[in-house]
């Protein structure tokens, strides 16, 4: 690949569609040549701030037209784009700055003041800008080139391993332009869809999937900032919704809805589900409407989608999530990186055209996770004869709520600053809400409630991180050989926690 760029591909769909409708939040709609314009002025805005090519700059907020236009704008001023993500305490914050140094945050008005109070501890703070203002500067001055070199990074998505401490996945043109051209392969009808995003786009689901992918395959795109059941399929209907993606317990709220039997929703083309299990009667709910769900695999080191089943295939096995992707070889290998035999679990590795350049200034920890082209995801796979291939668990010890990945170290190393307690361990369990919750098992010494831990919690960490169950353990927690925490018998013993203990919402009631 030579010579081109993610945003030759949005100039050009801009040139051939100027007076489109491509992007639209609210009662906030604009054209290809509105968002292209909107792009050049951030992009001037920016330069203008100091700004220079390969400066990292940082966009804050929620689902928005002026999220958009500030992401596009950094990419065209030649920066690497870095999406923070909107849920993000200060100490959060302040440690992804210190990871990946932007240049510039533009923020949303509501979270300006996190953004700032996010500085104090960072040696060479960013410069915040206000989203909503950023085109209320007149700005003259010349833009560098467009990028052309397709080996430049275009984002840096900030993550944490199963550590908890903050990584940075870059993301090149190329890795991004390869990627959606595969999907466009194995389902040619992403080309021209009309996408609902309803992730952040902190995420790579967000941006690269939801944002970044319908424009460069000449698509357009309807933001849902907050999740509503009800409101998305309304939209889905009303907007002629072609395509999108969501976590399982998205679609099964939708399902569970009275108004899901009476509402069209004959548009929808191409349905991408994942984040939690899959079941064969939300598979056969959404049949009943015409509309076939596929089980999605990926990570955020691999553009969050590298394998889907056809819809033949989701209905015939749901539990599947295809067979890798045209162009990506998906491999499931043994502790000595051994192919495994049809039936045999062992890792997930990924090689192909989406995979990412690496992680942000961390040689050590890209070539042992990216080492010898391949992606060692840490996930657990199994091919059954057919070659389909199954998802059976992670290495990694994460919980997905709602989508959202919660790291159980960063959790426990949270618990563990309160001086009462001994040792703690974080478990996912079922939740009717989210799909899996994060409970938290610990032994004290001394006089500490449940609502302490959880308040202190919700002080140090996004909303969405805090456990939603606590249980106070007499025993010390069970240790396997080695001495490390036996979380598998920790999860067994204790699955039944919803059902016979107190859940903390939200907000700060239980």
């Amino acid at each position: 690949m030579r010579d081109t760029s993610i945003l030759h591909a949005i100039q050009a769909w801009t040139a051939r569609e100027p007076d489109t409708r491509v992007l639209s939040c609210g009662d906030i709609s604009l054209t290809r040549k509105e968002l292209t314009t909107s792009m050049e002025s951030a992009a001037a805005r920016l330069v203008a701030e100091g700004v220079r090519p390969g400066d990292r700059v940082g966009v804050l907020g929620g689902l928005s037209v002026d999220w958009a236009i500030a992401a596009l704008g950094a990419i065209r001023a030649g920066a690497v784009l870095c999406p923070l993500n909107e849920r993000h305490k200060e100490i959060e914050l302040g440690e992804v700055y210190r990871k990946l140094g932007p240049t510039v945050v533009v923020a949303a008005e509501g979270n300006r003041e996190v953004a700032e109070s996010a500085c104090k501890e960072v040696d060479e703070p960013p410069l915040i800008l206000v989203s909503e203002g950023l085109l209320s500067v007149d700005v003259a001055g010349r833009l560098p080139s467009p990028s052309s070199d397709p080996s430049d990074a275009v984002c840096i998505i900030p993550t944490s391993g199963s550590t908890g401490a903050p990584k940075g996945v870059v993301y090149t043109h190329e890795s991004l332009l390869g990627a959606f051209f595969e999907w466009t392969l194995q389902e040619p009808k992403l080309t021209g869809s009309r996408t609902l995003n309803v992730s952040s786009m902190s995420f790579a689901a967000g941006l690269l999937n939801g944002f970044l992918a319908p424009l460069v395959l000449g698509g357009s795109i309807v933001m849902l900032p907050k999740w509503d059941p009800q409101v998305a399929m309304s939209l889905i209907e009303s907007e002629g919704i072609t395509s999108t993606a969501g976590t399982t317990i998205f679609f099964e709220q939708m399902a569970a809805l009275p108004s899901f039997a009476g509402t069209d929703l004959s548009s929808l083309e191409v349905v991408f589900i994942g984040g939690n299990p899959v079941t064969r009667e939300l598979i056969e709910a959404w049949s009943g409407k015409d509309v076939g769900l596929r089980q999605a695999y990926g990570l955020t080191e691999s553009l969050s989608m590298v394998s889907f089943p056809t819809v033949e295939l989701s209905i015939r096995k749901p539990e599947s999530v295809g067979f890798g992707g045209i162009l990506t070889r998906v491999e499931i290998r043994d502790a000595d990186g051994t192919q495994c035999p049809a039936g045999t679990p062992g890792e997930i590795w990924i090689s192909g055209p989406g995979i990412a350049q690496g992680y942000w200034e961390d040689e050590v920890q890209t070539a042992h996770t990216f080492g010898g082209g391949w992606l060692r995801t840490g996930d657990v796979g199994v091919k059954d004869d057919e070659g389909a291939i199954r998802v059976v668990g992670r290495t990694k010890d994460v919980i997905i709520s709602g989508g959202m990945n919660i790291y159980a170290a960063e959790l426990e190393r949270t618990v563990l600053e309160l001086p009462e307690v001994l040792e703690v361990a974080v478990i996912g369990v079922s939740d009717d809400e989210f799909g899996e919750a994060p409970a938290v098992l610990v032994r004290i010494a001394g006089d500490l409630t449940a609502r302490h831990i959880v308040d202190h919690c919700r002080s140090r960490l996004s909303n969405y991180k805090a456990p939603r169950y606590v249980v106070f353990l007499d025993s010390p927690l069970p240790r396997t050989a080695s001495m490390k925490i036996d979380k598998r018998g920790l999860r067994t013993e204790y699955a039944a926690i919803p059902e016979n203990h107190d859940r903390f919402g939200t907000d700060t009631s239980v």
